[in-house]
């Protein structure tokens, strides 16, 4: 473990303290995990909103195949196969 020092306005430290006990921690760690957790879940919405991209690419690029080439149900075939996947262990 690395020693850090850091400063916290009182109401904040009351709060960790009294958290960390009701969470029957340690002070310390009860910022390791709420810091792990906080970054946790900002690696998940960064990846769905990622993942949200990509399909909106995917289906902007079917859209001007289908303009180019005939009208067909992009965004419907692109469902149906990432629900497909799905179901292959994703």
């Amino acid at each position: 473990m690395i020693r850090v020092n850091i400063s916290f306005d009182q109401e904040t430290l009351r709060l960790a303290d009294r958290e960390a006990r009701r969470s029957k921690t340690s002070r310390s760690q009860f910022i390791r995990s709420a810091v792990r957790s906080i970054a946790t879940a900002n690696n998940q919405t960064v990846e769905k909103a990622a993942a949200h991209e990509r399909r909106r690419k995917a289906i902007e690029g079917m859209r001007r195949l289908a303009q180019k080439f005939g009208d067909w149900p992009a965004e419907q075939i692109l469902y149906d196969m990432r629900h497909r996947h799905k179901g292959d262990g994703d």
